[in-house]
């Protein structure tokens, strides 16, 4: 069943694909948008043809590409196109790149992550001022992280393909992550998305002269009541901004109406409007959503009624957690699985045989007693003894080529149980495993349900 905005569950499950692909006629018949306009912007044909849908995913760029679940969502939008083409509703997928965006200190640092799961942050300076991310150079930081990334062990195999696509000196972080997506998955759209602006001016006026307020303080109260977080705050009003390479200005109604009238190309929607936006520029059947995409969206069902543009089907992204070679080699030294490491079954160390240990049992045993130095003694060997026992254990450890349990569970979920893919950067993962790992995580994330995670052998 398909659960649209004037339903109170909207976004609602995941319908499956069976049902995603039957609606998708009705979808486009209530799709207005200009596909000849939109070949001229994309500079392809993908999205010609009046029955083809997207399948759209989006992140705002950064330094080394952002966290890699940016290429996890682009192979579930590839996978998703490819298994609704194969039901006969034909999709292309497409990645809208939020280069609009200007938080600095989301986008101004890659995070690479070395075989001990410990995190090797790699921070770049991207300027003053407010201007967006599109208008900053990629280049920036671009020697820092390929030299932090040489230093780090194993394999390099995407590293001459990294190099080829450095960022020329006047390209925008925008312009650059979307040439370099789509080198890793062929036949992706990728776009920014100020470059659709000419593609919603109507859909623009109709939310600034028509804005939702009350029935978006309703949706608002009964979502706090349900117990969700209050992903924008009260929304009375929408907010615009101009965007330009000074810097991204937030706009009052009349002047957003002035900008629409003179400059079009200016004017930049804040994050409760561009999903809106998104649909009446692209014919998005179906959203690949995050987290923090699936939280906001609970709020936004009046504005797709307001702007007069179809809901796209929203779909929660898997999530992909790359198993390497050598991480397979360490679980088998130990007997076990990363399967059974991402559960949080992790291994012990076996009993070390050292007649050391025993005889510093024996003298702590001796010692044990109310008399005070006689305890404090005791104590004291017994910190010797654990120190003894945590060095017999490491060495035994390294002859055996068993890593620390610890390091395993680490390279798994980096930070604080966080999954590697939201913390890993995505040059990192290319670097290592090569431009292949695109049709890697497209065939991974296959048939996945939705936010399922997967591991991923490379």
């Amino acid at each position: 069943m398909i659960v649209t905005p004037e339903d109170s569950r909207w976004p609602g499950p995941w319908p499956g694909l069976a049902a995603v692909a039957a609606h998708g006629p009705g979808f486009l018949a209530g799709w207005t948008g200009d596909r000849g306009e939109l070949a001229t912007i994309l500079g392809t044909t993908a999205l010609s043809d009046p029955r083809t849908v997207a399948v759209v995913a989006g992140q705002q760029p950064a330094v080394g590409g952002g966290p890699l679940y940016t290429l996890v969502k682009c192979a579930t939008a590839c996978a998703v196109a490819r298994r609704l083409t194969a039901a006969g509703q034909p999709a292309a997928a497409v990645f809208w790149c939020a280069s609009e965006d200007h938080d600095l200190g989301e986008a101004g640092h890659a995070d690479l992550v070395d075989r001990s799961g410990i995190i090797r942050r790699v921070n770049a300076d991207l300027g003053p001022g407010r201007a967006a991310l599109r208008h900053r150079p990629a280049i920036s930081g671009w020697a820092e992280v390929l030299s932090a990334l040489a230093a780090l062990p194993g394999t390099a195999l995407g590293a001459t393909f990294i190099r080829e696509q450095q960022p020329h000196a006047d390209e925008g972080f925008g312009a650059w992550l979307c040439r370099f997506l789509r080198a890793i998955f062929p036949g992706l759209v990728a776009v920014e998305g100020h470059r659709l602006r000419g593609q919603w001016v109507e859909q623009a006026r109709r939310l600034t002269t028509a804005w939702p307020a009350a029935a978006l303080a309703s949706l608002r109260e009964q979502r706090l009541a349900e117990g969700a977080a209050d992903a924008f705050g009260e929304l009375p009003r929408p907010t615009w901004f101009a965007d330009r390479p000074s810097g991204r200005t937030a706009l009052e109604p009349s002047a957003t109406l002035a900008l629409i009238d003179s400059a079009p190309d200016q004017l930049s929607p804040s994050a409760a409007i561009r999903p809106i936006l998104q649909q009446a520029a692209l014919p998005t059947l179906v959203f690949v959503a995050g987290p923090g995409e699936l939280a906001y969206h609970r709020f936004l069902a009046p504005l797709y009624s307001a702007a007069g543009v179809p809901p796209p089907i929203i779909l929660p992204r898997p999530s992909a957690t790359l198993i390497p070679a050598w991480y397979r080699r360490a679980c088998s030294a130990w007997g076990t699985t990363p399967t059974r490491i991402d559960a949080g079954f992790l291994p012990n160390d076996p009993p070390v045989e050292e007649p050391a240990l025993g005889f510093l049992d024996q003298a702590i045993a001796h010692l044990q007693g109310a008399e005070p130095i006689r305890a404090g003694a005791a104590r004291r060997l017994g910190r010797e003894r654990e120190r003894l026992a945590a060095g017999l254990a490491r060495r035994a450890r390294r002859a055996a080529e068993r890593p620390a349990p610890a390091t395993l569970a680490r390279w798994l979920k980096p930070r604080d149980g966080t999954r590697q893919d939201r913390i890993m950067s995505v040059i990192q993962a290319i670097w290592q495993h090569g431009p292949g790992l695109g049709r890697v995580l497209i065939e991974a994330v296959d048939g996945a349900e939705p936010g399922e995670h997967r591991l991923v052998n490379v």
